[in-house]
């Protein structure tokens, strides 16, 4: 029993040997099973946005399974009518993702200023594949809300630019351009906008061209737009700053109605350089003495210095004192217009009386007239005075057997005979007592004037008038019957009077024999000027110049003085041909400055002289000329490259670069006008350091 016992464990230990051992050894090999991933994705549910706004959406994708990822590509959509969108191409991709790692990716979504408001659903959809083989593909979604909330938004349209072309300052009857440069710079888009221009008028700005009102569709919020009107200024605008108003009116996303009223500022300069100018000149009338019942003629021109033809002239001459000159003419002449730089000539006749006493008789010429670049109910004018004086006969003086003394001035000058403002001058009195039998004694004598200076100049309105080493009171101790005493004294003008004619009174306080006392005045006019002034730059001209070839002369010209030089008028002049040889300039305003640039042609070598020629009219229409020498030094042209006498063997072609006689020339030509414009450059240059050295 103990043997079978022991023969059959060993069977059975042979046979769970043997059967594990074949099996093995027999079997196929098996095919591995492929890996099943798993992605999550992870965000934030809702994302918060407003119009106008751009946000990141992050999503984050994680493997939590223990097989790799491959492949994995990421898409978004959003749903909605494009108002919130993805900004790029929705689109990431990763290679592969290992078990237990993650992976951010970030998506930009844009949400238009028009955007209503709500939730808006982004799908994020995801692919990705496994280690099979062939690979299978998997899948996963999210899905994320856009959180758009509409806050009110107001829109704020401003002038953000003011342009006033071509110049801040216009001068009456100019055309103008008014452009406004619109800025939204509120919150929300403005719609509808319209500028309005206002208080346009015929006697200030209207319209040159267009509508009055512009119209913008849209102007989204930090945008720009720009309009613009077309003006012209009238003729007749006095200077001043003129206020104006433009009116801005537009809508929000309510289509309310905002408006916005912007006033701005249009500077108009005076217009007088362009006005009509009357002047009197070459007046002439009796200067000495005139008996009783003699015609006497006072002539003169009447002369438009202006740029605008002088209109509805009104003329008039007329005795201050008829007891002793009556007009013997019409007082009053009419002139329909004056042509600028034309004059007409007047006459008036006048009659001394057979009653009329010893005395200066006063005369007074007016002018009245207009232009179109005045206000019609306005008119300019000027006025002078002239003196006659009339003697009576000796026995018929009518003071002789009268106790009261008559004291006048009988004559009286000036040296020089214009007075300049600025400047000294020297006024010559006679002092003449009328009566035949009686002297007047303690004689006292001042002069007077109303006239002022302007109030905005240098003098603060003091009189125009001062008198230079004395005072304007002279004291005579006696004047016999029919005598005479002569006075002198020195005045000075203010440098800003203006050129016109000013009136002088002349107080008389004296005495007769039994000490009556008696007063009595006189007039005496004095025509005062401006000076004219006219200064120069250096004259630019080249180091040297060829025979034949253009050489520039140039100067740079400036009106210094306080008037209007008139008919200004630049040329060149010398023993040479010219080109652009003269420039007419016209009048030149005071303050300005011009640039004149002619060519001169020398015929032949040596020292070439020449003169620069400034000719104008001054205020008071005498021509004046101002002359500038230069000199050149003119060689004759170089020789052609090559050696002296050497002819070009014959057949072989002449032509060439240097051989070429017009060609060289005009090289040379060149060179000079290049170092004449250099030198001038050089000396422009110094000039303006040194001014502002002087500064």
């Amino acid at each position: 029993m103990k043997r079978i016992s022991s023969f059959i464990l060993t069977l059975l230990l042979i046979f769970t040997t043997m059967p594990t051992i074949g099996l093995t050894e027999g079997l196929p090999d098996e095919e591995p099973i492929p890996g099943n991933p798993r992605l999550y994705l992870t965000s934030s549910r809702t994302i918060n946005a407003d119009p106008g706004d751009t946000v990141s959406v992050p999503i984050t994708i994680e493997n939590n399974s223990n097989d790799p990822a491959y492949n994995i590509s990421i898409s978004a959509d959003i749903s909605g009518n494009g108002e919130v969108y993805i900004a790029g191409s929705g689109y990431e991709s990763i290679s592969s993702l290992n078990p237990g790692r993650e992976r951010k990716v970030d998506f930009k979504v844009t949400v238009d200023e028009r955007a209503e408001s709500g939730n808006y659903t982004m799908t994020f959809d995801v692919e990705y594949e496994n280690d099979g083989l062939p690979p299978s593909t998997l899948s996963t979604s999210e899905k994320v809300y856009i959180r758009v909330s509409l806050v009110e938004k107001t829109p704020q349209v401003k002038v953000s630019r003011l342009d006033i072309m071509p110049s801040s300052t216009i001068n009456p009857g100019d055309n103008l351009v008014v452009g406004f440069e619109l800025e939204n710079t509120g919150d929300g888009p403005a719609k509808d906008i319209k500028a309005a221009i206002k208080g346009l008028s015929n006697d200030t700005f209207t319209l040159q061209t267009g509508l009055s009102t512009k119209t913008v569709n849209l102007i989204d919020r930090g945008k720009k737009n720009y309009v613009y009107f077309e003006l012209k200024s009238s003729k007749r605008l006095s200077p001043g700053n003129y206020e104006m108003e433009m009116d801005l009116s537009y809508k929000d996303d309510k289509n309310e109605v905002i408006t916005e009223p912007y006033n701005f500022f249009v500077n108009v300069a005076s217009n007088s350089d362009k006005s009509s100018r009357l002047l009197i000149q070459n007046l002439t009338f009796p200067t000495g003495s005139i008996g009783q019942n003699k015609q006497v003629n006072v002539t003169f021109d009447l002369k438009n210095q202006g740029q605008t033809p002088a209109k509805n002239i009104i003329v008039r001459a007329e005795s201050q004192d008829q007891s002793g000159l009556v007009p013997k003419s019409l007082s009053m002449s009419r002139l329909d217009y004056i042509d600028p730089g034309t004059s007409v000539p007047l006459k008036f006749e006048f009659l001394t009386t057979k009653g009329g006493e010893t005395k200066n008789y006063p005369i007074e010429i007016t002018v009245e007239y207009t232009d179109e670049l005045i206000e019609p109910d306005l008119r300019d004018g000027i006025n002078q005075f002239v003196g006659i004086f009339a003697v009576a006969p000796e026995e018929k003086d009518p003071d002789a057997n009268q106790p009261t003394p008559k004291l006048i001035i009988d004559k009286y000058s000036f040296e020089p005979s214009l007075v300049k403002a600025g400047e000294n001058f020297t006024m010559n009195l006679s002092f003449f007592n009328t009566n035949s039998s009686k002297a007047v004694k303690n004689i006292k004598i001042f002069l007077t004037s109303d006239e002022r200076t302007d109030s905005d100049s240098n003098s603060a309105g003091g009189s125009v008038f001062t008198p230079v080493d004395s005072s304007n009171t002279f004291y005579i101790e006696s004047i016999p019957p029919k005598g005479r005493v002569e006075k002198r004294i020195t005045m000075f003008t203010v440098p800003d009077a203006a050129a016109k004619t000013y009136t002088l009174t002349a107080n008389f306080e004296y005495e007769d024999s039994q000490a009556n006392p008696f007063t009595a005045t006189e007039l005496i006019g004095v025509p005062v000027v401006q000076q004219s002034k006219l200064e120069t730059g250096e004259i630019g001209y080249p180091l040297e110049a060829y025979v034949g070839q253009s050489a520039p002369i140039s100067v740079e010209f400036f009106n210094t003085g306080k008037v209007t030089l008139y008919n200004m008028m630049v040329k060149i002049e010398g023993d040479f041909q010219t080109e652009n040889g003269q420039l007419y300039v016209g009048n030149f305003t005071s303050g300005s400055s011009e640039y004149f640039e002619g060519y001169v042609i020398p015929n032949a070598p040596g020292m070439l002289a020449g003169e620069v020629i400034f000719s104008y009219e001054d205020s008071t229409g005498q021509e004046q000329e101002l002359r500038k020498d230069f000199s050149l030094n003119v060689m004759d042209m170089p020789m052609e490259p090559g050696f002296p006498g050497e002819e070009p063997p014959i057949g072989e072609p002449t032509g060439g670069i240097f051989s070429n006689k017009l060609l060289w020339g005009g090289l040379i030509g060149l060179i000079a006008v290049a170092t004449g414009v250099i030198v001038h450059k050089k000396r422009k240059k110094k000039k303006l350091e040194a001014m502002e050295i002087d500064d």
